[in-house]
């Protein structure tokens, strides 16, 4: 009932999606973690007629024809789920089989490499016991390894024995198994050109003030919408936008998405 200061309305929640698998099946709702923002922008589109009958061309008549809404979500959570939405791609557990010896193995495919940048070895942790060139050995400070991200450089400004050259080269070593781990994933971006999936918000219990809601889209195709920041001063934060689509499952009046209060 109106009016009623109670009504007004300062929204808080959870989000859920439940992206769906290939075949459009179902694979349960996931918490999107804590989401700045979830906005509703409904549309009409109309149909117009301009009357003939005077000179002013007034409107003689409009209808609608089609009605619509976009969603969008502002997400702050960089969960590898939530990654793999914004990227349009899928997310997999990261795992890597050990290589216990590793001789010679060219860098760069075989090409000479330039001194003073890096070049990937192929294989994460990688323990480097020796580099050549050739037959010949390079001091272990004629190279630089990260050995986290599996990378080496020649160093230009080492001109002790044996310094590097821009000249084939090789590795020895080796590198260890990752297992597979909750934290550790691997997100394949760009694997797909649409996310299909449901989305459910929940009121928060203790929101300021206004009706909790309990909302249910049943058929929501989220796009990027926006930047996608890696390097920031501020907390980093992504969209993602769709427009809520027909599910013929449900009763005709309920296909796109209802509102429910608690």
């Amino acid at each position: 009932m109106t009016p009623d200061a109670n009504n007004l309305y300062i929204g808080a929640g959870d989000v859920y999606f439940d992206r769906f698998d290939v075949n459009g099946a179902a694979t349960g709702l996931r918490h999107l973690g804590n989401s700045e923002m979830l906005d509703l922008t409904p549309a009409v589109v109309t149909k117009e007629k301009l009357s003939s009958m005077d000179g002013t061309r007034g409107l003689y008549r409009e209808i609608a024809v089609s009605a619509s809404c976009e969603l969008t979500v502002k997400i702050d959570e960089y969960a590898p789920e939530n990654l793999a939405l914004a990227l349009l791609g899928t997310n997999a557990t990261l795992t890597q089989t050990a290589a216990p010896a590793l001789t010679d193995q060219p860098i760069n495919g075989g090409v000479a490499l330039a001194l003073d940048v890096y070049y990937d070895l192929g294989y994460l942790n990688a323990a480097v016991t020796a580099v050549k060139q050739g037959a010949t050995p390079l001091d272990p400070a004629a190279y630089t390894v990260q050995t986290e991200t599996g990378m080496i450089k020649l160093n230009s400004k080492y001109a002790g024995a044996n310094p590097a050259t821009a000249a084939i080269t090789t590795w020895s070593g080796s590198a260890p198994a990752i297992a597979a781990t909750a934290n550790r994933s691997v997100i394949q971006a760009l694997s797909t050109t649409s996310v299909l999936g449901r989305l459910r918000y929940i009121g928060a219990a203790n929101q300021a003030t206004g009706p909790r809601l309990l909302a249910d889209f049943w058929r929501v195709q989220l796009n990027p919408d926006g930047s996608f920041p890696l390097i920031s001063e501020d907390y980093g934060q992504f969209s993602l936008k769709g427009k809520v689509q027909l599910d013929l499952t449900k009763a005709v009046g309920a296909r796109y998405f209802q509102l429910r209060t608690l």
